[in-house]
This record gives C-alpha cells, structure tokens and sequence, in this order.
C-alpha cells in the first residue's frame, strides 16, 4: 500500500503527540516538543514549567498587567503571548473553602466585566485547586484565562494563565498538567 507524502506526515505527528504527552518526557505541540524543569517559586512550592517559557521583565509586565495587583511572577513565552502568573498570600483558608473562595473570585471578576464569558468552577484532585477559566477581550483579539487557588501550608496559592483564545485548546490540557505538578516545598525535601 502506498502512502502520500501527506500521510506519512501526519502519521509521524500522530507518532510524536504520542510519545511526548507528559511533562516528564516532553510535550509536543505545534511541531516541537516542549520540554519542561521542576522550578521552585516564591519559596513556597515547585511547578513544572516549560523551557521555553523565562521570567517576564518587570518593565513588560508593568505594561502587559498595569495594575498593582498583578502576579508576584509572571512567565511568558518569547513573543509574549503566552503567559502564567503565581502569587502566594499568607492566609488560613481550609481546603474545604477553597472551592467557595474561587466562586467567589470568579463572581468577582464577572462582576467588574460582565460581558466576560465565564466557565465553570473545576477541582484538581492532586492538588486539591480549584480552578476556572474565562474568556476576555483585548485590542485585537480575544484571550483564555485560567484562574487557580490552592491552599498550602498556611499560605493561599493563586495561579493565572492567559493565551490567545485561538490557542486555548492545545494549552489547556498542559496548563492543568503544570498544575497538578505543584507541590510544597515541604514535600520535595
């Protein structure tokens, strides 16, 4: 049986999003594979995060995220246009409130912009997050946002990430792998 030269292609794609799924072995997407590195952040937990993605300098992120409030770490991909925040507050929140306290920011941020289409409230089992997701507008196309809070060891983790809403598909199932990842520093020792 004879193959095109279009099969072949799309049959060796096939092979390689099926070799690199993990964050362990690699992930492959948009014809690279993305590999990624246990990082520690904010001397508080350590996360998966793709090579390819670096610190955001402050002078972009003062433009990118103008409010004072924005993440204690942003990182971004080379062009930008991909982007995952962390924060940590001191905080006494139970595990079993954290649900309610995302509700809470997801109404939030619905209430200050109502035209935001909202997503529904979802829990990660390693973690014990919950998170939720949204659809924003920017100057010239629409963003995914991912929101994420964890309690953790007497502190409140607060995850974000955002892309071009076109993008979202091939990075959320990544964004939830990454997040499922984090973990207390206390329990890497």
């Amino acid at each position: 049986m004879a193959y095109t030269d279009e099969e072949i292609l799309k049959k060796r794609e096939a092979i390689r999003e099926e070799k690199y799924n993990t964050l362990e072995n690699g992930y492959y997407m948009d014809g690279k594979i993305i590999n990624f590195k246990r990082k520690e952040l904010l001397e508080t937990f350590t996360i998966f995060l793709p090579d390819t993605m670096k610190l955001m300098p402050e002078s972009y992120a003062r433009v990118k995220y103008p409010s004072e409030f924005r993440p204690q770490k942003i990182f971004t991909t080379l062009d930008l246009s991909v982007n995952m925040g962390f924060t940590v507050f001191p905080s006494e929140i139970q595990s079993n409130e954290i649900q309610q306290l995302s509700e809470r920011m997801k109404s939030a941020i619905h209430r200050s912009n109502p035209d935001y289409q909202m997503y529904s409230t979802e829990n990660l089992m390693d973690t014990k997050g919950y998170w939720f997701a949204f659809r924003s507008h920017a100057m010239d196309s629409d963003l995914y946002n991912m929101m994420l809070a964890i309690p953790m060891e007497m502190k409140l983790v607060q995850c974000s990430f955002n892309c071009s809403y076109k993008e979202y598909q091939k990075w959320e199932k990544v964004v939830l792998m990454m997040w499922e990842s984090i973990r207390a520093l206390e329990e890497e020792i």
